[in-house]
């Protein structure tokens, strides 16, 4: 019997669209702990199952072959990306370069002491 959400509590809105959107975390899977945005209202087309864990962390697992309908507590959900409708439907990577290094100054001694210390 799947349940659903609180209709306030943990939503925020899309940076891209201002649609309402719930962070969660992969529970298991490859993708294990990585953030993602979920859509806030629970969706019938979902492929996900999302549950509220002990804490109070909002958790997201696949729906696959083996549990192919939300256990009890969980609730169908849609990733927000494929139904974004702001811009760019891409994800921002992160930059990998890191800033240029300065080279190291040399200073002069102060007066009256020897270089080099």
């Amino acid at each position: 019997m799947p349940t659903t959400p609180h209709p306030t509590l943990g939503v925020t809105t899309c940076t891209r669209c201002n649609a309402p959107i719930r962070w969660a975390t992969w529970g298991e899977g490859p993708q294990r702990g990585q953030r993602v945005p979920l859509n806030a209202l629970p969706s019938p087309a979902g492929g996900l199952a999302a549950h509220t864990n002990g804490p109070g962390a909002l958790v997201v697992r696949q729906l696959d072959a083996e549990r192919p309908e939300p256990e009890l507590l969980e609730w169908k959900a849609l990733l927000h990306w494929n139904s974004c409708t702001g811009g760019n439907n891409t994800q921002q990577q992160v930059p990998r370069s890191r800033p240029s290094r300065r080279r190291p100054t040399v200073q002069p001694p102060l007066w009256g002491r020897p270089a080099g210390r």
